[in-house]
């Protein structure tokens, strides 16, 4: 700024009377103000390190009743300002402060219209970081929400392995939001179920009391419990994609969790209008978990008390690894007599040569992938471990999509728990930013391991699938659902994991991977199974799917 710019500024400024400092804090002042008797208006000071210039550009283009309209924006020095209109009234935590838990179609009501404002700003391209009771007013005309302070630019994403900064309110800010993961529009609506959940109890989801009012079928119906508990699930590709999602679930008169069991399997039709037979594989694996969830689990406990657009948008991209070719090598000639087809990489996205003592004996089997339109790419990948003696700890495999160019688009570390001797694993989970932009390729590399990472153990666990089926959900997505139980057993690694990652694994007709997706469920009891289920929204046209299953 030049000495004009910032005299016209500091007049600006001058001109607005405050009438009372609402708010002050690390990251700016908010003060009621009026200019010239004409008022009041809220204006926020933000330290100029701190502004999101993009999102106070493109709220000022919405019209939007439910959002706050700005009235105008100034820089000084030292901070950018934004003056805002006054929406009057009792903050949403005051409202069930004052009245206790609300009915549930007032609670309803009042969620589809905070999903009104959430997806508008999802629209402009704004991820809010912080809905929270506190941050909604009840006004005469509806919800209203404020305080866009920790708010970002979606597109704001690209190269983001994590958010670097822990930001949000306590029990309604999403796991991602405290540095395992970049945000997105999944993590506003973990907030969302949240608020749902404060709303429908009266209490605060760190309340002792929540867990047991939620579940108490006398004050919540199963329906908007499951819609809570599906909103608030801690790994986002479990959530609702998107606000729309949300609200649909929220007046359907289908209750989720009587989906959740499905009665038939369907078969999807190929080009031709002749169905294509379903090939359904039960897989048993062990040994693959993500360390930073684990890390979560132990920061966060609660969270887990407590408790896509998903799948390619009409094959808007779609790219597979091909399985491996027993007959050759990877140049092309006859296979060596006695040679393992199944550790071979068919992809060429090649393991790191390992470390001097050990060697990495990790190989990545088969690897693919497809996109959707929002740019989210859903992967499988199988990994092996070639040794007979050496256990793997946290083995790491990088996920890198890029543009046409090269460009990078966003690179993400999947890291797992263990990788036992001997024995190869399957995952399947959501990468990418959801900002709308398809990659031209997608590399999966594996990381080389530590000389820490390494153990001599024969130690492993793994487990089967059964009765596993797949269901439109009538929402043109799938349910995949079955029942996971323990083939071999380990104290150890029970003793190292409180849960199993369950993965899904999308086939073309040729065999190739095309599509993965995860969820979790607890450690089935012995002699007993757990079930599971998988609500994917708009799946690619598939042949076959398998299941996996692994200590968490």
């Amino acid at each position: 700024m030049d000495d004009t710019q910032t005299m016209h500024a500091m007049g600006i400024d001058d001109a607005y009377h405050v009438e009372q400092v609402l708010a002050r804090g690390p990251r700016g002042v908010t003060e009621l103000v009026t200019i010239d008797g004409v008022g009041p208006f809220v204006r926020k000071k933000i330290p100029t390190v701190l502004a999101q210039r993009g999102v106070w550009s493109a709220l000022g283009g919405s019209t939007c009743p439910r959002l706050p309209r700005v009235e105008a924006t100034y820089e000084l020095p030292d901070c950018v300002a934004v003056v805002l209109d006054y929406i009057p009234g009792p903050t949403l935590e005051q409202v069930v402060a004052e009245r206790g838990w609300l009915q549930q179609n007032e609670a309803v009501s009042l969620a589809q219209q905070i999903c009104e404002a959430v997806q508008e700003l999802h629209r402009l391209g704004i991820l809010h970081r912080d809905l929270t009771p506190a941050n909604i007013i009840v006004a005469d005309d509806g919800t209203h929400i404020i305080d866009l302070g920790i708010a970002r630019p979606l597109t704001d994403t690209a190269n983001r392995n994590r958010d670097t900064t822990a930001l949000g309110t306590y029990g309604f800010a999403s796991p991602e939001q405290y540095g395992f993961a970049p945000t997105d529009v999944r993590s506003d609506i973990f907030s969302l179920g949240r608020i749902l959940g404060f709303m429908l109890t009266g209490v605060y989801p760190d309340d002792t009391r929540y867990t047991p009012l939620l579940s108490d079928d006398l004050h919540v119906t199963p329906r908007l419990r499951a819609i809570v508990e599906r909103a608030t699930a801690f790994e986002p590709s479990a959530r609702y994609q998107n606000v729309a999602q949300f609200a649909q679930a929220l007046t359907s008169p289908t209750d989720p969790v009587d989906s959740y069991v499905p009665a038939y399997a369907v078969q999807r039709p190929v080009a031709n209008g002749k169905p294509r037979p379903r090939t359904v594989i039960a897989v048993a694996v062990a040994c693959v978990a993500v360390i930073a969830i684990v890390a979560a689990a132990v920061l966060i406990p609660r969270w887990i008390a407590d408790g896509s657009d998903g799948g390619a948008a009409n094959g808007t991209s779609q790219h597979a690894g091909s399985r491996p070719d027993p007959s050759t090598d990877d140049d092309g000639d006859a296979a060596d007599p006695g040679a393992d087809p199944s550790v071979r990489d068919p992809a060429g996205d090649g393991a790191a040569h390992g470390n001097a003592e050990y060697g990495n004996p990790l190989e990545l089997v088969e690897t693919g992938w497809s996109a959707d339109e929002s740019g989210y790419v859903h992967y499988a990948f199988g990994l092996r471990n070639t040794s007979d003696s050496l256990c793997v700890r946290s083995p790491s495999i990088e996920i890198t999509g890029r543009g046409e160019d090269g460009t990078v688009l966003f690179s993400a570390t999947q890291v797992l728990m263990f990788s036992f001797p001997g024995e190869t694993t399957y995952f399947g989970a959501q990468a990418g930013n959801g900002n709308g932009i398809i990659p031209a390729t997608v590399d999966f590399t594996v990381l080389e391991p530590e000389d820490y990472n390494y153990e001599t153990s024969s130690e492993s666990a793994s487990f089967k699938s059964a009765n596993l089926h797949a269901a439109s959900d009538g929402y043109g997505g799938e349910i995949f659902s079955g029942e996971i139980s323990v083939a071999k057993d380990s104290a150890r690694v029970r003793e190292q994991s409180s849960q199993l990652n369950v993965s899904l694994v999308l086939r073309d007709d040729a065999g190739a991977i095309i599509y993965g997706f995860d969820t979790y469920v607890d450690w089935p009891p012995e002699g007993g199974s757990r079930p599971f289920s998988m609500d994917v929204f708009d799946p690619p046209a598939y042949d076959s799917f398998e299941v996996y299953a692994q200590p968490w």
